[in-house]
């Protein structure tokens, strides 16, 4: 994997990939161990809480996007902040959020790796 911001980019879009795929082994990779994420409720999750949720019959997301981003790199550690447009379904319960993000990134042994998440919703004005 790449050094640098093009490598934490590159990262930052293999997670993209891996939620909107559903695939548990590239999460497991690309998350770390001792991930953990502050949640649009609140909950502090960990990786093998986001293991579970994007497991069969869980989170099916059908669209994941990032704007306005912004990506430091500080040695060993990336951060990306940006707005985020999130929709899919659990359990035949469709969701869409739009939310303000920091992801943190950690490089060890060579790789970026996710270590950290936060995300706070922005309420949407009804249409007129």
């Amino acid at each position: 994997m790449t050094a640098g911001r093009d490598g934490l980019l590159e990262a930052f879009r293999g997670v993209r990939d891996a939620l909107l795929s559903g695939d548990p082994e590239a999460i497991r990779e690309l998350y770390a161990e001792d991930f953990r994420s502050h949640s649009l409720s609140g909950d502090v999750e960990g990786r093998e809480a986001v293991l579970a949720a994007f497991g069969p019959g869980g989170v099916k997301l059908d669209m994941f996007e990032a704007e306005d981003l912004t990506v430091e790199v500080f040695g060993d550690i990336g951060i990306l902040t940006g707005l985020g447009s999130i929709s899919g379904s659990y359990e035949k319960t469709e969701f869409r959020h739009r939310v303000r993000f920091v992801d943190v990134f950690l490089r060890r042994a060579g790789r970026w790796r996710y270590h950290f998440s936060q995300s706070t919703e922005i309420a949407v004005e009804p249409e007129t």
